[in-house]
């Protein structure tokens, strides 16, 4: 009978492997607590969208402390308007990303998935990875990027092993905001006589 006991135990412990090997598989979220998974989904998905359409307003309200460098409303929009234009555009647009896996990171996680972007007409496609925080009792994100240059193919993340190439610090204003700020003040210059 102990012989029973000892096959059966083995077979639940395999059992119970398995399951939570196949979990960390179909599960982008599997690192974030269960009862958080649901909400920063949907807000991943706003958030994704906010982008996508140009919606400079709606994105300030989901974007992290650390993400807006301190800026108020008015120069958020400014900073991204100015940083995504359709002509001339410094960053591309998110237009799509699928989760496929979420690491920590700092002081929150890194969410790594198959990006999808534009820039002045141009599509890229790769690996891209998101970073969220959560703080206000909601879930916030602090910017997004490519993993790389040239973009990794979406195929790399099949591999369980996949690692990027270097993680980003996100303790720091999106690179738009960044940049807006660095640009300075307008300055005033006198017509030629």
């Amino acid at each position: 009978m102990s012989n029973r006991i000892r096959i059966a135990f083995c077979v639940a412990v395999f059992l119970a492997s398995a399951i939570l090997i196949s979990g960390q598989a179909t599960d982008p979220f599997f690192s974030i607590p269960l009862e958080q998974r649901e909400p920063l989904s949907k807000r991943l998905g706003s958030y994704v969208e906010a982008n996508k359409a140009g919606k400079w307003d709606n994105l300030y309200d989901i974007v992290s402390d650390a993400g807006r460098g301190g800026v108020n409303r008015k120069t958020f929009v400014a900073a991204m308007k100015s940083a995504h234009g359709s002509d001339f555009a410094q960053d591309p647009d998110l237009l799509e990303f699928k989760s496929d896996r979420t690491e920590k990171n700092d002081e929150g996680y890194d969410i790594y998935g198959c990006g999808k972007a534009r820039r002045e007409g141009m599509m890229f496609n790769g690996i891209a990875v998101l970073h969220t925080v959560f703080e206000h009792n909601d879930w916030f994100f602090t910017g997004w990027s490519f993993t790389g240059f040239p973009n990794e193919p979406c195929t790399a993340l099949s591999n369980a092993k996949w690692q990027p190439f270097s993680r980003p610090k996100w303790n720091k204003p999106m690179e738009e905001i960044a940049n807006f700020k660095s640009q300075g003040q307008p300055f005033h210059v006198d017509a030629p006589r």
